[in-house]
């Protein structure tokens, strides 16, 4: 028998042995509404069940179409981009384009300015080659001064109360040079108490040179048992 939905009108068939002679109350697999559903006029030689039967829990009717899940997705059609077509047809329009300026080369270069047609003939094309090479050599890193602490020769000393820092710089670099600053970082172990920077005006100093060095600084952070001292 064909079983309508009254609220989406999705059809469905059904057992009638299922509905029962007393009809049954069921439930649309498509939109969920529920409905008592009675059992069609039956043909006079279909046998009646009996009485006593028990009644049939409710039941969900699965429809047959196309709602099913079982079945795969259908995805659209895939839009293939012949990309070997797009560079052969690239490759022949430069072809093409090259062939013409070298036909008409002669005309192009009188028709350019004057320093467009210097860049075309063979002179300044050597010389616009050469030309990165030479910017290179010349952005080429300066020579420069590098002075720094030899740590092994200094040391702090407590000079009439005050703490003075005693040392030696070197320039380990291939200029003449000069330090400004000198930073102490003061630690405890591993931790850092505090850092300070002191002006510190020594040179100038020779690449390979050494200069001797003192300079008085502040009582460190209480704690300190290690100073770092750096100049720049």
């Amino acid at each position: 028998m064909q079983v309508t939905c009254p609220q989406c009108g999705a059809r469905y068939a059904v057992d009638p042995s299922a509905i029962g002679p007393t009809g049954r109350t069921v439930q649309c697999a498509r939109c969920s509404h529920r409905w008592f559903e009675k059992l069609e006029a039956a043909p006079a030689a279909s046998p009646l069940p009996p009485p006593d039967m028990r009644p049939v829990p409710d039941f969900v009717i699965r429809p047959q179409s196309h709602y099913s899940a079982g079945l795969p997705a259908i995805s659209p059609p895939r839009h293939t981009v012949h990309w070997g077509r797009w560079a052969a047809a690239a490759a022949v329009l430069i072809v093409a384009v090259g062939v013409a300026a070298f036909a008409w080369r002669d005309e192009i270069r009188d028709r350019l300015p004057p320093s467009w047609s210097a860049l075309l003939s063979p002179d300044g094309a050597r010389g616009l080659l050469a030309s990165p090479a030479k910017a290179m050599r010349t952005n080429a890193p300066a020579e420069q001064a590098r002075i720094e602490l030899d740590l092994a020769a200094s040391k702090i000393e407590l000079v009439d109360g005050s703490y003075v820092v005693r040392g030696e710089l070197f320039n380990s670099g291939r200029a003449v040079g000069s330090t400004s600053t000198l930073k102490l970082i003061f630690r405890k172990g591993d931790d850092v108490l505090g850092e300070r920077a002191y002006s510190m005006v020594e040179g100038p100093i020779a690449p390979g040179g050494r200069l001797s060095f003192s300079r008085p600084f502040d009582d460190p952070p209480d704690g300190t048992n290690n100073i770092v001292p750096s100049v720049e």
